[in-house]
């Protein structure tokens, strides 16, 4: 008897430091999930106030001396600027911040920003603007003549945004109107670019 019980007691300890040491795992797992992005960083000003005064660092170009090329929003939201194409010659490009697609997360303001280099294309990004700087030099690739439906905050991962848009299938002529869905959920942590999902809808 006095055996027996002991056993009992060892399988309810086992079973007791068994349940403890699952619970603390998840709580690890669904701590880490919620604090992925790091804390909630506070602007001075509402949204609006501050987005004409974010320096976008334009993608894929540099100016004459092969430097990033800075540009401040300003309240047109659009502007023009010149990037390097050799030969100690630039090229004219135009820039667009989609204000109305803009959202604020707990370390970027994400918002969608399009780019003409000179030619028939217009490219479009997601660009992630550091709060502490106001400087957006994250950027994804959404692609060339796409249509923006929705930019908006997801609740899991803290951090992270969904955007929806529309584009062509591949090899479709651009000329044609977008007639794709694509879904993305994303996210910018620590300078790394996170995708947690990509969706096409027909």
């Amino acid at each position: 008897m006095y055996n027996l019980s002991v056993h009992q007691i060892f399988q309810n300890l086992f079973k007791f430091f068994t349940f403890v040491l699952i619970y603390l795992i998840i709580g690890q797992i669904y701590g880490c999930n919620q604090n992925r992005g790091g804390e909630f960083i506070k602007l001075d000003e509402p949204l609006r106030d501050v987005l004409p005064k974010i320096t976008l660092i334009v993608p894929d170009q540099v100016n004459q001396k092969g430097d990033p090329i800075e540009i401040t929003v300003d309240k047109k939201y659009s502007g023009k600027g010149e990037y390097y194409i050799g030969d100690n010659q630039t090229h004219e490009f135009l820039y667009t911040l989609h204000k109305k697609h803009a959202v604020e997360a707990n370390k970027y303001i994400y918002v969608v920003v399009s780019y003409n280099w000179g030619g028939s294309g217009t490219f479009y990004y997601l660009t992630a603007v550091d709060k502490t700087t106001l400087k957006g030099d994250k950027v994804f690739f959404l692609g060339d003549r796409v249509e923006i439906k929705k930019l908006a905050i997801r609740k899991r991962p803290i951090g992270s945004v969904t955007i929806n848009y529309m584009d062509r299938e591949s090899g479709t002529s651009m000329s044609e109107k977008p007639d794709k869905l694509i879904e993305y959920d994303i996210m910018f942590d620590q300078g790394k670019l996170t995708t947690f999902k990509m969706v096409k809808f027909k």
